[in-house]
């Protein structure tokens, strides 16, 4: 019996549309690079959240956990 593991993933809105990042969080290289990519982009302004089981936006993080299934980050507001 082959065993599908499910990557964890975190979706990056912006003007390219939505960009994807997975990893497995026993993996420790696709981990850091996760990581790395949710440090730059926070440090850009943007917010991230950790997704509920039914899609919904959960609590907003300021840090990234490698045990997230889900995670949203979405860009600063523009004010004006």
């Amino acid at each position: 019996m082959t065993t599908t593991i499910e990557k964890h993933r975190m979706s990056i809105l912006g003007e390219e549309g939505d960009v994807r990042v997975e990893w497995d969080p026993d993996k420790k290289d696709e981990m850091k690079q996760a990581e790395r990519t949710f440090e730059e982009m926070t440090k850009k302004g943007y917010h991230a959240f950790e997704m509920c089981e039914d899609g919904n936006k959960g609590e907003q993080m300021d840090k990234f956990d490698k045990q997230a299934k889900r995670i949203l980050l979405v860009p600063p507001m523009a004010g004006g």
